[in-house]
């Protein structure tokens, strides 16, 4: 078979495939691991995770990296405070460079951004920096999906793109790409999301009726599912199947009371079972004042599709590099950007940008724990999570791709040693994407742009 060939096979595949999966409302069927069903390579392994997180205009570097200690005994910055509880579940890593960004077009922010996740240089465009230069779009794929493509399409959604204010339509205000010159826009809008995992039970009332007979018998036939498989396992995967069984059934009351009066809903609680949350509702997005509660409900959203097995990919952007924007209710009421550029040395500005850095920590402190109320094997979907979060320059005054400031949170899908500070002495961060991607199971020696790549990160696995 020809490479086409072989690309257009599995391509029916996956339509099948995804066809099967959003067949009862976007919500994945497929039975829960079970410890003592054995299949012919073994028991499968646990379930592994991605998320990509992004802030605007770098940090403040006394404020972000640890005071003192070493490699296990280190004391958070104050910017990372909100994370202390979750101290064994990071990994900080100083004195990875963004070298990639010593080649091709743009400005600081353009080739910060553009090759933050992909490693790439840009390609030749028209967007205009803040210091006049061009570029375009970034020239590969970022790490997220290559991800994706490593896992097929397992999921209802091969991925996930939040935003919170991640307005604009140009190079500073993408993180991921699909392909070279392929960006994936965020979506900033509760309610779309929302729309997007869980819209299968809403619509036209007739239309609601043929869609709940189509999803009944995809419901039957996972409800013979388990009544196969329960003769052949364990007390304890018995229990799961129930449980499982339970959801199916709640699935079914809801596809029901959709079809009859177009509605229903459960709780946001990340620590309940899979359900279909409520619908967010009309928001004013664009609303300062509602950016806490928009990025609240943006990250349940996401905790619940993992809860869900909806995807096993995300990203969440807080902002943009352009990044104007303003949090009054931290009583911070300049200018993202313009406080950057003022720099540490301004006091007013450094008390405002460490108190924006303890925010985006309070964000990944409670997605974290939204994700660890999830059991899953012997641990949390957390356990089994990847969560990596930087910016595009190290500092807004300087512009400097130098000591960026990488966190990476999560339980490291079992392949990464957390609870570390780990320094290293200019390393491209080409070798980071390359040691996220293995320990994602993807198994590639490069990544990104071939002059900066030699092979993973050393020291991650302990």
């Amino acid at each position: 078979m020809t490479r086409r060939g072989t690309f257009a096979a599995r391509k029916r595949a996956t339509l099948r495939r995804r066809a099967f999966l959003k067949g009862a409302g976007g919500i994945a069927l497929g039975l829960p691991l079970l410890n003592s069903l054995e299949v012919v390579a073994g028991t499968p392994p646990p379930i592994k995770r991605l998320v990509l997180m992004y802030n605007p205009n770098g940090t403040i570097e006394d404020a972000f990296w640890p005071t003192s200690g070493g490699e296990t005994d280190f004391a958070l910055g104050e910017m990372l405070t909100p994370l202390e509880t979750w101290r064994d579940k990071l990994l900080l890593l100083k004195g990875l460079d963004l070298k990639v960004t010593s080649t091709g077009p743009g400005g600081p922010h353009q080739r910060g951004i553009g090759g933050l996740f992909t490693g790439k240089e840009l390609q030749e465009g028209e967007f205009a920096d803040g210091c006049g230069s061009l570029a375009g779009w970034a020239n590969g794929q970022s790490v997220d999906q290559a991800y994706v493509d490593h896992l097929g399409v397992v999921t209802a959604l091969p991925s996930l793109e939040l935003g919170v204010r991640a307005t604009a339509a140009e190079v500073r205000a993408r993180i991921v790409y699909g392909a070279p010159g392929s960006p994936l826009p965020p979506v900033n809008d509760p309610h779309q999301v929302w729309s997007r995992l869980f819209s299968g039970l809403a619509g036209d009332p007739d239309e609601r009726l043929v869609q709940f007979d189509k999803r009944k018998s995809v419901l039957d036939a996972v409800q013979g599912q388990f009544a196969l498989l329960n003769q052949r396992v364990s007390e304890e995967d018995r229990k799961k199947l129930e449980a499982h069984a339970e959801m199916v059934r709640d699935l079914e009351q809801r596809l029901q009371l959709a079809a009859n009066a177009g509605g229903g809903g459960g709780g946001m609680d990340a620590g309940s079972s899979c359900a279909n949350p409520p619908d967010p509702g009309t928001l004013a997005v664009d609303d300062e004042n509602e950016m806490p509660r928009i990025s609240q409900l943006q990250l349940e959203l996401l905790a619940m599709a993992f809860r869900c097995d909806l995807t096993r990919v995300a990203s969440i952007q807080f902002s943009n590099a352009i990044n104007d924007i303003r949090f009054p209710w931290l009583g911070s009421l300049g200018s993202g950007h313009s406080l950057s550029h003022a720099g540490p040395s301004d006091a007013s500005a450094r008390e405002q940008l460490v108190k924006r850095g303890k925010w985006f920590s309070e964000q990944l402190a409670y997605l974290m724990s939204m994700l660890d109320a999830i059991p899953e094997g012997d641990g949390t979907v957390l356990d089994n999570t990847i969560i990596v979060w930087c910016s595009e320059v190290s500092a807004g005054n300087t512009h400097s791709h130098n000591d960026m400031p990488f966190l990476i949170a999560g339980g490291g899908a079992g392949r990464l040693k957390m609870g570390r500070y780990l320094q290293y002495d200019g390393v491209a961060h080409n070798q980071l994407l390359v040691s996220i991607l293995n320990a994602l199971d993807v198994p590639v020696n490069s990544f990104g742009h071939a002059d900066f790549n030699a092979g993973a990160l050393s020291g991650l696995e302990g």
